[in-house]
């Protein structure tokens, strides 16, 4: 079974900012809640763009575990979608729309 969960959120900033924050990869780390101890530990290209494989460190419950996803749409300043390669969902598929 698939699941699909949809999050809206408006921020009233022009889009070029908003799509400029989302697509640094170190802001991440700033929005993601603490207690998950999240820290990327490598990306495959100097910037986010289309191909770009991330590969992060998360904390539940005190157990590490590793994710990687690959950036496989990249459309600035309007979407991009990230997929899991590896990590501990069955699938992952994220859109995020400006």
């Amino acid at each position: 079974m698939t699941y699909t969960l949809c999050r809206e959120q408006w921020i009233a900033r022009p889009i070029d900012e908003v799509f400029a924050f989302f697509a640094d990869a170190q802001n991440l780390e700033k929005i993601t809640p603490p207690w998950l101890g999240f820290k990327i530990i490598s990306m495959s290209t100097a910037s986010i763009e289309e191909g770009t494989v991330i590969r992060y460190r998360l904390q539940l419950h005190g157990i590490p575990f590793y994710w990687q996803t690959e950036i496989c749409e990249w459309n600035s300043p309007h979407c991009f979608v990230d997929e899991q390669a590896e990590g501990p969902y069955k699938l992952w598929h994220h859109t995020h729309r400006f």
